[in-house]
């Protein structure tokens, strides 16, 4: 396996992570914690609000994370000529799925 498929063999397995861990949030499954979800201090006000927070950083997770999968997907029909581009892409791909559900996330917290 060469570098760009090791990439994209990173991004896909990280988007799919990403993915899977957003669904039990999504569902409403993860009770109040320190450990698991978004642990923000507005989510810790109430637990309707850990809830709510919680789905809502799980669909902006889910939805994000599909942008890493693509990415990752895309690395197996890119020409290792182009190797340079895709590892900055790929980089940047990663830190939009993070930082976008983040910033949307804090976000959706100031609201009562």
């Amino acid at each position: 396996m060469n570098t760009l498929h090791l990439i994209a063999f990173g991004d896909l397995q990280l988007g799919v992570l990403i993915f899977a861990i957003s669904w039990p949030l999504i569902l409403r499954k993860v009770p109040m914690n320190h450990l698991v979800g978004i642990r923000i201090p507005a989510a810790f006000e109430s637990e309707q609000r850990w809830y709510d927070l919680n789905a809502y950083g799980g669909r902006q997770l889910a939805a994000w994370s599909l942008l890493l999968i693509t990415a990752g997907l895309a690395g197996f029909f890119i020409s290792p000529d182009h190797l340079a581009i895709y590892a900055c892409g790929s980089l940047l791909a990663a830190i939009l799925a993070i930082a976008l559900p983040l910033f949307f996330i804090l976000r959706r917290s100031r609201r009562p």
